[in-house]
């Protein structure tokens, strides 16, 4: 039924489902920028730490030991594509990962169906940009309670 072209019809005929764009591009990978995205949120999770952190010499060794774990945890990936962007780019028809503005003005298969480049972007963000601000607000907390 979800999948239904007659009820699909209806339900725009209805005014509930927006018009499907049918030329926009359509992507199964994200653009490189959505991975800086990411790994900026890390960076200023780490940072906020540093900064509240720094002064204490027990505390700062616990930061140094989070920030390699960050590294390591944020270069594999990094690491890993390098290694096998041969595969990669064989996979995705010869053609590297799209540029931010065309994957925002496209669509991205998912298993579940097709979404617009921008909620693509905001699934994938929203967590570690919302950890990150978080993370600045009790380091923020913990600065303003000494």
């Amino acid at each position: 039924m979800r999948h239904d072209p007659a009820f699909r019809q209806t339900l725009q005929a209805a005014a509930l489902l927006p018009p499907r764009q049918h030329n926009a591009p359509v992507y199964d990978n994200l653009p490189l920028a959505a991975y800086g995205i990411i790994a900026a949120a890390g960076g200023a999770s780490m940072l906020a730490y540093w900064l509240t952190f720094m002064a204490q010499s027990e505390a700062a060794f616990m930061v140094a030991i989070s920030t390699v774990y960050l590294v390591m945890y944020a270069g594999t990936p990094v690491v890993l594509a390098r290694l096998g962007s041969g595969l990669l780019r064989a996979r995705h028809g010869a053609q590297a990962a799209p540029a931010l503005a065309d994957f925002l003005r496209g669509r991205m298969e998912t298993w579940t169906g097709s979404i617009s480049g921008a909620a693509a972007l905001v699934q994938v963000t929203l967590i570690p940009l919302g950890l990150a601000f978080a993370t600045m607000g009790i380091c923020v907390a913990v600065i303003l309670a000494r």
